[in-house]
């Protein structure tokens, strides 16, 4: 079999799977605070070529390598900041992080989030602002997740006019305060999107999101009546489909060169008369 047969294939199943994240970008470029995703591709490892000698097989010199495709390793998240849309509702939350310090190790800026706790009682993390105040009166993201607070508890309120200062203290109309669990990463690639703009953590629970209000970082605010948009730019990411669609569809013409090449081989220069 013809090794560029596979090497064909695999550029068109990797452009596939570089169309599907292009793809769910596209439809959530809308969704507040949703990070776009980017495909990061790899290659499979190369095999070294030699010429063999039928005369002195010992002596053997090196063709050089022949390349054997690629693949789509991961989707890898780009965190950086949406621009903010004013709404003027005041259950809608923006989280403003421009300056927040970079980080010595890693050397760049880490990343804040809300923290959102599921059915499951389990905590995930978002930047996706766009709450309200549900009919037992939990504050919840648009997909029915309760928003915590400082202590990963529910936060519960009377009515949805309460005042949100700019260090995420929620004060209710009947006086009370509490304060929003606001979370802060110094390695952000250990997130991983899990559906409609919400995380889950995949690192050492060790370096998970902590409380940012135990530390000293006095560099972000909480606005309300904002929404962080998506960072999906819409013109790029339609001409990355288009350029994704023609190199699957140059791989596929590829493939069909050699079909053509292995039908003559068959049927004519294989004939026996």
């Amino acid at each position: 079999m013809f090794k560029g047969m596979y090497t064909a294939t695999s550029g068109m199943m990797a452009s596939e799977r570089k169309q599907q994240f292009l793809t769910n970008n596209l439809s959530n470029a809308e969704t507040p605070g949703f990070k776009q995703d980017e495909a990061t591709f790899r290659s499979f490892p190369e095999y070294l070529m030699k010429e063999r000698d039928t005369n002195t097989p010992t002596l053997n010199s090196s063709i050089g390598t022949l390349q054997t495709g690629v693949y789509t390793q991961e989707a890898i998240p780009n965190f950086s900041s949406g621009s903010l849309k004013e709404t003027s509702k005041q259950t809608d939350l923006a989280l403003i992080d421009e300056n927040l310090p970079i980080d010595e190790e890693t050397g760049k800026k880490g990343l804040i989030l809300f923290g959102v706790r599921l059915e499951d009682n389990s905590i995930r993390y978002t930047r996706n602002g766009s709450f309200s105040v549900n009919k037992d009166g939990f504050l919840t993201t648009s997909e029915g997740y309760q928003v915590v607070g400082e202590n990963l508890q529910p936060i519960q309120l009377t009515s949805d006019s309460f005042t949100v200062t700019d260090d995420g203290t929620i004060l209710d109309d009947n006086g009370t305060e509490q304060q929003l669990w606001i979370g802060y990463t110094s390695a952000p690639s250990n997130l991983t999107q899990q559906g409609n703009g919400v995380f889950t953590w995949e690192g050492d629970e060790a370096n998970a999101p902590g409380n940012i209000q135990t530390t000293d970082f006095t560099q972000y605010s909480v606005k309300q009546g904002y929404l962080e948009d998506s960072n999906v730019d819409m013109t790029t990411t339609m001409t990355d489909m288009l350029n994704t669609y023609r190199l699957y569809e140059a791989n596929q013409k590829v493939l069909q060169t050699y079909d053509q090449s292995i039908d003559k081989a068959v049927n004519d220069i294989g004939r026996v008369y």
